[in-house]
């Protein structure tokens, strides 16, 4: 099945889209309050009248039905829906953000699950074992089940591979102390994929995890990203890099803020 079955697409009219077996959807809002953020969601009928769940489509910034979402401090703009090499599936935007240094802004992130989270929130829960909203259990939770989860990152500013990499490099040594042969040889891996790289404003850099123990790595000078360039199949170095974005001591606490009040208005609504 199609996201664009869920997400109204901008090919679509703004009042009605129709999906590849011809059911016909209503484009409409819902706000839930939370903390005096209003948060948009995106609902559809199907014809023949049974209720879609809604699927988040505001992690920040523009209208239902717009294709991009605008990372407000860097004015990045990240596609709603993401089909990353290595996937055949849909992902649909979560949360944005952004990372800064001294000040200085560089790079902006955007947050992805895979659509299914629009589509049976009951499954959701189940897979994840949510019984209650919290952010940490939550987000550890995610990277445990069986749900393919993206994390997007457009560089705002010029960056040598060699610096980028060490600053993931510090995210990961937090969990990891004293590395072991196979996370040696990850972390060789994940090393080897930047170094040597001049990245440029507006490069792309997707860390895609299928599963604990499977990350791919792609990189693209544009927001394309058409190969894989590297795997990690370590599960601990895969969560110490998650975790180093959704933990509790996030390098982007807006990225992991945002993606946290959209998760919860889906989760227990």
């Amino acid at each position: 099945m199609s996201l664009a079955s869920v997400v109204p697409s901008t090919r679509a009219s703004p009042a009605f889209a129709r999906d590849p077996a011809g059911s016909r959807r209503r484009a409409c809002t819902r706000h839930l309050p939370l903390g005096g953020v209003q948060v948009r969601f995106a609902c559809g009928f199907a014809r023949r009248g049974a209720r879609r769940l809604p699927v988040a489509l505001a992690a920040g910034g523009g209208a239902v039905g717009d294709a991009f979402v605008t990372e407000g401090s860097t004015n990045v703009k990240f596609p709603r829906e993401l089909i990353v090499p290595g996937y055949t599936g849909s992902l649909v935007i979560i949360g944005t953000g952004y990372r800064d240094k001294f000040f200085v802004k560089v790079y902006a992130a955007a947050f992805y699950v895979d659509y299914s989270l629009g589509i049976d929130t009951e499954q959701w829960k189940e897979k994840i074992g949510i019984e209650s909203f919290d952010p940490n259990s939550v987000f550890d939770s995610i990277f445990k089940a069986p749900v393919v989860k993206s994390l997007s990152i457009i560089l705002v500013r010029d960056v040598d591979g060699k610096t980028f990499v060490n600053a993931l490099n510090d995210v990961i040594a937090r969990q990891i102390k004293t590395p072991n042969a196979e996370e040696e040889s990850s972390l060789s891996t994940f090393q080897n994929t930047f170094l040597g790289r001049n990245l440029k404003q507006g490069t792309s850099i997707y860390l895609t995890w299928l599963e604990p123990s499977r990350m791919l790595i792609s990189i693209s000078e544009n927001q394309d990203p058409s190969q894989v360039d590297a795997e990690i199949k370590s599960a601990t170095v895969n969560y110490a890099l998650y975790d180093g974005f959704f933990g509790n001591s996030p390098v982007s606490p807006s990225l992991r803020s945002s993606s946290a009040q959209l998760l919860e208005a889906l989760l227990t609504k």
